[in-house]
C-alpha cells in the first residue's frame, strides 16, 4: 500500500470517524498501520447543502429581516405563498435550493432590463431588447458590466457602509449583496453539474468564509484543511487524482456530473428503504445480503414497467413551470427598484457581508456559535438531479 492510496468520500461524520481510527494508530510503525494510503475527500453533495444552509441563515431565518419589503422572505412569499412558515423552521434542502435560484432569476432578469435601457431608451422591456436581435459580443459585455454594477464586491460594500446615512442606500446594498450569494450559489450548481472541477475549487474559499460566519465551524475547518493539503500539500500527481475523482458521471450524458456522495445516499435510498423488505425480511442481514443487488431490481422493475407501458413510473415530476410565477416576482422586483441607487434611502435591516466576517474570524480565531449538529435532512426529491 506504500504506493497506492484509497480515496474515501463522506460527510463531517465519517472524516471525523476516519480521524479517530488514525489518530488510534499514530503508535505504529508502518505507514500502512498508521493508516496514512486513506485519502478523504469531503462529499460535495453535502457540501453543496452545507452552501444552502449558509444561504438560508443568512438571508431567511433571521426574524429582524423578515419584514424588510425586499427581502428574501418576502420573495418567497410570491414565490412560495404556501410554504413561508416551512421556509422559516425546517424548509429542506430541495427548497431552498430551488428559492435561490429562482429568485436570482428573477433578479437579473431586472438587471439586463435596467442595463438594455441604458443602452438604448427603446429598450424599455426585454422583448424590445430581444427583438434588436442583439449579437453574441454584446451580450458578453452586457454580462460583464451587469456583475460590475449589480455584484456586490467586499471592498465596495465596504466603502458604501462607511458613507453617511444620508448618502447610502441600504437596499442597493443589500440587493447586490444577495446577487453575489446566490450566484456563487448557482455557479456552484452548474460547476458539478458540468464537471468543472477547476471552477468547483475556486468556490471553496468564499464559501468557507461564509460557513465560518454563520457558525460552521467544522465545515469551515475541514474545507480548509482540504483545500491547503489539495493546493499545498499532497504531491501533484495525487492532487490531480483527487481532482479527477471528486465527481463523477453514472449516466454518460452531458450535465449529468454527481458528486459521488450523492450516489452513495441514492444507493442508501434503494438499499435501506425501497429494497429494504418487509415484515419478517425487514432485517439488517437481508439489507446486507440484498444490497448487491439493487440495480439489478431496479433494473428489471424498469424492463417490466416498459413492457407494459406503465405511466407514473418514478418520483421525478416535470418541473413546474415559473415563467409566471418569475415574471411576477419581476414586477415586484421592478416596482421595489431595488438596482437603482437613491441616496438615503433606507432598510429595515442591513445584511452582514459574511465573506468578510468570516474573514474577519478566521483571522481573529474566534468562534461566534456552536453550530447545529447538521444541515438540512434528505428527502428522496434531493437525489433526482
Amino acid at each position: 500500500m506504500t504506493e497506492h492510496v484509497i480515496l474515501v468520500h463522506g460527510d463531517l461524520l465519517t472524516k471525523e470517524r476516519v480521524d479517530s481510527v488514525r489518530n488510534s494508530r499514530k503508535i505504529e510503525h508502518t505507514p500502512k498501520n498508521r493508516l496514512q494510503y486513506v485519502v478523504f475527500l469531503p462529499g460535495l453533495f453535502h457540501y453543496k447543502m452545507a452552501c444552502a444552509d449558509a444561504l438560508w441563515r443568512t438571508y431567511i431565518h433571521p426574524k429582524e429581516g423578515r419584514e424588510d419589503e425586499n427581502s428574501l422572505y418576502q420573495h418567497i412569499g410570491i414565490l412560495r405563498p404556501d410554504e413561508t412558515g416551512k421556509m422559516v423552521s425546517k424548509p429542506g434542502f430541495r427548497r431552498v435550493h430551488d428559492v435561490v435560484h429562482h429568485d436570482i432569476w428573477a433578479s437579473m432578469l431586472d438587471c439586463w432590463r435596467l442595463e438594455a435601457e441604458s443602452r438604448n431608451t427603446e429598450w424599455s422591456t426585454l422583448e424590445r431588447f430581444a427583438t434588436s436581435k442583439p449579437v453574441w459580443e454584446d451580450i458578453i459585455n452586457m454580462s460583464r458590466v451587469i456583475v460590475k454594477k449589480f455584484i456586490a464586491t467586499t471592498q465596495d460594500l465596504d466603502a458604501a457602509r462607511e458613507q453617511p446615512p444620508l448618502q447610502r442606500d441600504k437596499r442597493f446594498e443589500n440587493q447586490t449583496l444577495r446577487n453575489r450569494d446566490e450566484l456563487l450559489y448557482v455557479d456552484l450548481c452548474q460547476a458539478m453539474n458540468t464537471g468543472d472541477i477547476g471552477r468547483v475549487e475556486a468556490s471553496f474559499l468564499p464559501w468557507i468564509h461564509m460557513f465560518k460566519a454563520t457558525g460552521k465551524h467544522k465545515y469551515a475547518s475541514q474545507m480548509s484543511r482540504f483545500l491547503t493539503n489539495l493546493q499545498f500539500n499532497y504531491p501533484a500527481a495525487l492532487s490531480n487524482i483527487v481532482r479527477m475523482n471528486l465527481l463523477c458521471n453514472p449516466t454518460g450524458k452531458p450535465f449529468a456530473f454527481r458528486a459521488v456522495d450523492w450516489v452513495v445516499e441514492r444507493n442508501n435510498l434503494y438499499t435501506k428503504v425501497i429494497f429494504r423488505g418487509g415484515g419478517p425480511n425487514g432485517t439488517l442481514d437481508h439489507i446486507i445480503k440484498e444490497s448487491p443487488l439493487i440495480e439489478v431490481y431496479r433494473n428489471c422493475h424498469v424492463t417490466m414497467e416498459n413492457a407494459f407501458h406503465l405511466q407514473h413510473r418514478t418520483i421525478r415530476h416535470a418541473a413546474p413551470d415559473m415563467t409566471k410565477t418569475i415574471q411576477k416576482l419581476a414586477a415586484r422586483i421592478k416596482q421595489k427598484n431595488p438596482h437603482t441607487k437613491k441616496e438615503g434611502r433606507s432598510a429595515l435591516h442591513s445584511i452582514p457581508d459574511q465573506i468578510a466576517v468570516g474573514m474577519a474570524l478566521i483571522q481573529e480565531q474566534k468562534v461566534v456559535s456552536e453550530e447545529d449538529a447538521g444541515t438540512f435532512e434528505l428527502d428522496a426529491d434531493d437525489f433526482i438531479d
